[in-house]
């Protein structure tokens, strides 16, 4: 081989390749360094952009945050709902370097809020510089020149039991998701009236979600007590509840008993029957206006047939109710109230408000849709020693209220509202959803309501009220000069307020009803109570006025005609 063949045969031409590629190199190493010149320059603007969107976003939001404090203050003054502009408390104010505007919202029907809601939320939207930023605030309303109401059917409890209270392994009790005061977030009260434990029983594998128990003693003063009780999963009230009977009404006047009733089709008119009443199987009626059915024996709703409720319908069985496989649906304009003295049976049914959704069927998973709540469906126990049965997964949506009857919710069944009786027993694998809408707060939790004097002790005549009824009512009223609000009832009631009965707004569905026939019946019963108040008044001026008369010196003259002619 010859050793010249192992030389490169161009020297000249390396060097120049050599040259060329660290002339490439410096022009990749200049252009690397401008990309990252170019791109620490883009960061710092977009970091400083970025930093002005901070604080502008951040004024707005305080801002915000301000303008929910403002709303506060203005809504704790009196006639603040009334200075309203539809929902809009006020716009155009300066907070913070920004401009304000609040809105306020009944939290139950979404609506402006008014002077008469139970519940609002304040939406407030703040404007700075291009950012805006959105706070909101739901509590319960201010009260200001609202007359005094006592709560008197205790609905403020989700489950209460005058002797006993029983909630099973695997059974559930806690708010109802989709009411709209549920965003509350407010404690879900049980226990028994008495309020010393005794009769409670929780197994420990029950969820008793956000519940605290009713206990004998005096209110919290303070936020911090009351938030001690509450991490107890306790809440006091100074006095044993008092628990009215369910009313039992008297036969209808003016309406001739048939030996037996036969429910189907179109129902406009009051009925009454001395034996037993039927839906027949797979029937469909619709009872229209305000009408009561009474029933002297017993009512079966059979298999496969529905009753729709488009305005009050009060039903009374005076012996046996059974609603089997059938549902008893109420409009939104609609009530229902049943009585059943004698023992009452749901099963695999759907008692309460008419489901918007068709598909819903008998939800027990607490997803069941609010479709106007538990308000305008009452199922009264009227007797003793009597027993109601949810089972075979029925659904409530409503209030059972049987101080002496024996309630059981059994077998995969669900109550979307509340439940109070003589002894209440849930059973494994059902569900109470407590709708918060019936706590309107002038009940016994309440130390502002009228059931409790300023001095925090329970008034005389609350232990009184003997029954939910139109004369117990009245009664209350007319002593107290209180407005009583019993569960819901579609029956018209009255209260006394400054020496006049009127309509009491605690009755929202006689409210919704316009038909003439309705007009006559509730203008009947208002004069019908009102000579009831004047008896009332008149006799109790006399108790009064008499050990007056009799004592003499000088105390006579205040029990003259013409006193007593002047009220």
């Amino acid at each position: 081989m010859n050793p010249s063949s192992l030389q490169p045969s161009h020297p000249g031409r390396r060097r120049r390749n050599r040259r060329g590629a660290a002339v490439v190199l410096a022009l990749v190493a200049v252009s690397v360094a401008t990309l990252l010149g170019l791109s620490l320059a883009s960061t710092r603007d977009a970091t400083v952009a970025t930093s002005g969107n901070l604080a502008k976003t951040a004024n707005a939001r305080a801002a915000a945050a301000s303008g929910v404090d403002l709303a506060t203050s203005m809504l704790a003054s009196e006639g603040a709902f009334d200075r309203m502009q539809g929902a809009v408390l006020f716009e155009g104010v300066q907070l913070n370097g920004a401009t304000v505007r609040a809105e306020v919202r009944d939290i139950e029907t979404g609506g402006p809020a008014t002077a008469e809601s139970a519940a609002i939320e304040i939406v407030v939207q703040s404007q700075h510089d291009g950012a805006t930023q959105v706070a909101r605030a739901v509590g319960r309303a201010p009260a200001h020149e609202a007359p005094m109401r006592a709560d008197l059917d205790c609905s403020e409890f989700a489950l209460l039991g005058t002797e006993a209270v029983e909630v099973e392994e695997g059974a559930h009790v806690g708010p109802w998701g989709k009411s709209p005061l549920a965003t509350l977030a407010e404690p879900v009260r049980f226990g028994t009236s008495a309020g010393a434990g005794a009769g409670v029983n929780i197994a420990e594998g029950s969820s008793m979600h956000g519940c605290v128990e009713m206990r004998r003693g005096a209110f919290a003063t303070d936020e911090e007590t009351a938030n001690e009780a509450l991490a107890d999963k306790l809440f006091a009230v100074p006095a044993a509840i008092h628990v009215p009977a369910a009313p039992v009404p008297d036969a209808p006047r003016g309406v001739a008993a048939t030996p037996s009733l036969m429910i189907d089709g179109l129902v406009s008119e009051d009925a009454a029957s001395s034996g037993d009443a039927r839906v027949p199987a797979r029937g469909s009626a619709t009872i229209r206006g305000s009408v009561t059915l009474d029933v002297g024996g017993n009512l079966f709703v059979e298999r496969g047939s529905r009753v729709y409720i488009e305005q009050s319908a009060v039903i009374v069985v005076r012996g046996n109710a059974v609603v089997d496989a059938a549902s008893i649906e109420v409009a939104p304009s609609g009530s229902l109230t049943l009585i059943a003295l004698g023992d009452l049976t749901l099963s695999s049914a759907f008692v309460g408000a008419a489901r918007s959704d068709p598909s819903e069927g008998r939800d027990a998973s607490g997803n069941a849709a609010f479709d106007g709540g538990a308000r305008r469906t009452v199922l009264f126990g009227g007797g003793d020693s009597r027993r109601i049965l949810v089972t075979d997964g029925s659904i409530v949506k409503g209030q059972i209220y049987a101080p002496g009857a024996t309630v059981t919710v059994e077998s995969r069944s669900a109550v979307y509202g509340r439940l109070l009786g003589s002894s209440v027993q849930l059973a494994e694998g059902v569900a109470l959803y407590y709708d918060p809408c019936l706590d309107a707060r002038h009940g016994w939790t309440s130390p502002a309501s009228g059931l409790w004097t300023s001095g925090g002790t329970l008034r005389s005549e609350v232990t009184e009220v003997a029954r939910l009824d139109d004369a117990s009512l009245l009664e209350f009223a007319t002593r107290t000069g209180i407005e009583p609000e019993p569960a819901s009832q579609a029956i018209a009631a009255v209260a006394l307020e400054d020496q006049v009965v009127r309509t009491a707004n605690f009755n929202e569905r006689a409210e919704l009803e316009a038909s003439d026939e309705t007009k006559r019946k509730r203008r009947g019963l208002r004069e019908q109570l009102r000579q009831r108040a004047t008896e009332l008044r008149e006799r109790w001026k006399d108790a009064l006025f008499e050990p007056l008369e009799a004592g003499g010196q000088g105390f006579v003259q205040l029990g003259t005609a013409e006193a007593r002619s002047s009220e």
